[in-house]
């Protein structure tokens, strides 16, 4: 070891002193967490009160230091800080009373099994050798997080500049560039990736013909799947390609737009979207023609064997599926629709699942069909504990949501509804002519508006009379610690913990009682349910497993693949 280095490390323990009052290592923790991706793991909001939990995840912490960020961490599996630096004995305590083992040593030296995570945060700056400590983390995580400041000058503690482009190179894939508020140091780059010893998978993720895919459209199910769906691919450090409409804006490695924004407005029109419905067009119509035309000769040019290419819109993802799809594994990714195609299939419920199998006169279970539920980011939906005395409706303003029983029961009980969604109150065409003076509708609402509205409500009323695929608004409810009230069929039998984060009715007095008793639900409950297992994180891990499923039949064991490195079989867990 270099006497430079030597010196640098003197520093730093300098620096930490007694380590009596890190508080100020906290704070700045809790905003490298947030960049690093574990708001997924978030159990508590507050400065102090802050705690995360792993849901029996492994993780090595490389450089932690005294006040590691696994110490706020609830539910962990084995728990590792390698870390030089010499600290009191009570630290050591502190870490062994919390299950956490400390080894004393620099990071570039160890040779320890595999863990499902491995963090760096604000270290590369302090070791001997930034590239090999990154090829260790590399080496030993299923996923590793990093957090480091950038074009930041040496000093006495700080032997490093980091810069993009090397961590770009060391990483092997290319980390975000942030500007915070909240530090001197400005600039924070950060990634998330899969290790080395996790190979990753080839996507081609499909778009739509008839919207950008991006967050605005918050009111399209099809488009917040699709987006989010490319994010947690990404972040699990699989290779995405995106084909979309020019304007799209889902996370990927290659976006191939593949319909130009005056093709598609030449077939569609332009229109209000917050208060029409959206215009789908035809399967024949000009804009898909010229996408799946597109979308084949873009596949084509980069596709290998093996590779995944992804349909979420069924049948009408089809004709490009038949013309590129015979050495790929071609997935139907989010089933919540009748026109299905595909041997590969995800579904959004088993309600749904058992549904489309009697329609289609299906008697046999697949192997390889599945169930994963819809995904959400929790930091979309804020917990709100302190509730209003409305109820609110949200979804699209059609007979069959239901929105006549909202409007009915909340009558009956002098509760004002507000509703929220693409459409009117009063349409022949839906059976809608709703004209009481407690009902307010405001249209259909952006992010920030819907989750306040969410948050705030009494309750939220989900009431469909068809068999709910699965009902998106009811788990985002319950991510703002809001409960629900459904009804009894479909996928709210798998959502909704009847009498814990709702209640599922099938008569008008159930309705009444339901919401007026919702009060005595803990909005806590409501929003641990929906964060343990329908959180990005949650449902990540659950596609990852399926996909690996897949590429298991192209390897001499097919169905009979042995993984003998495996230590859990924990994706169809519920919280």
């Amino acid at each position: 070891m270099s006497d430079v280095w030597e010196n640098a490390q003197q520093a730093e323990i300098g620096w930490w002193g007694s380590c009596v009052d890190t508080s100020d290592e906290e704070v700045k923790q809790r905003e490298y967490a947030t960049l690093m991706g574990l708001d997924c793991y978030k159990q508590k909001k507050g400065l102090r009160a802050e705690r995360y939990n792993l849901r029996g995840r492994s993780v090595l912490d490389l450089g932690g230091g005294p006040a590691s960020l696994l110490l706020r961490c609830e539910n962990r599996g084995r728990s590792v800080v390698v870390d030089p630096g010499t600290y009191p004995e009570w630290v050591l305590g502190r870490y062994a009373a919390a299950g956490i083992e400390y080894i004393q040593a620099p990071a570039e030296e160890i040779d320890l099994s595999k863990f499902d995570e491995v963090w760096i945060y604000n270290v590369l700056q302090h070791v001997q050798d930034p590239h090999a400590v990154v090829d260790v983390a590399k080496r030993h995580g299923g996923i590793v997080r990093l957090f480091e400041w950038i074009d930041i000058p040496t000093d006495e503690k700080h032997l490093h500049m980091l810069t993009q482009k090397s961590l770009d190179e060391w990483l092997g894939c290319q980390g975000r560039v942030s500007e915070v508020t909240w530090h001197p140091y400005k600039h924070a780059y950060t990634a998330v990736m899969q290790g080395e010893h996790v190979k990753p998978l080839r996507f081609h993720l499909l778009g739509l013909a008839h919207l950008p895919t991006t967050a605005e459209y918050q009111c399209c199910a099809y488009t917040q799947k699709i987006v989010k769906l490319g994010r947690m691919l990404t972040d699990l450090g699989h290779d995405v390609t995106f084909y979309g409409a020019e304007g799209s804006d889902v996370m990927c490695k290659e976006f191939v737009p593949v319909l130009s924004t005056a093709d598609r407005v030449a077939c569609f029109g332009e229109y209000d979207w917050h208060s029409s419905f959206f215009n789908e067009g035809e399967r024949d119509d000009a804009a898909h023609q010229t996408f799946d035309a597109n979308c084949i000769r873009e596949i084509g040019a980069r596709k290998q064997a093996g590779d995944f290419l992804l349909c979420p819109m069924g049948l009408s993802d089809k004709p490009i599926a038949d013309a590129v799809g015979s050495d790929m594994h071609i997935v139907e990714s989010g089933i919540g629709y009748t026109g299905i195609f595909a041997t590969r299939r995800v579904f959004e419920s088993y309600a749904w699942m058992h549904h489309l199998y009697g329609r289609t006169g299906q008697d046999d279970g697949g192997w390889y069909d599945t169930v994963i539920p819809n995904y959400f980011d929790p930091a979309d939906f804020p917990f709100q504990a302190k509730k209003g005395d409305y109820v609110l409706f949200i979804g699209r303003l059609i007979y069959r949501k239901g929105l006549d029983v909202a409007v009915q029961v909340t009558k009956a009980l002098g509760l004002p509804l507000i509703v929220a969604g693409q459409g009117s109150l009063i349409n022949p065409n839906e059976r809608l002519n709703i004209t009481e003076p407690h009902v307010t509708h405001v249209g259909s609402v952006g992010a920030e508006e819907r989750a306040r509205l969410m948050g705030g409500a009494r309750c939220v009323m989900v009431p469909t009379y068809y068999i709910e695929p699965f009902g998106g608004v009811a788990v985002e409810a319950q991510l703002c610690g809001t409960p629900v009230v459904t009804t009894d069929w479909g996928a709210f039998s798998e959502t909704v913990q009847h009498g814990v984060t709702g209640w599922r009715c099938r008569t008008f007095e159930q309705f009444c009682w339901a919401v007026q008793h919702a009060g005595e639900l803990s909005p806590a409950a409501c929003h641990r349910w929906a964060v343990e297992n329908y959180s990005l994180e949650r449902v990540g891990k659950m596609y990852d497993e399926y996909f690996h499923m897949l590429a298991d039949v192209a390897l001499g064991g097919g169905w009979y693949e042995r993984h003998d490195d495996r230590t859990q079989l924990d994706w169809l867990r519920r919280g």
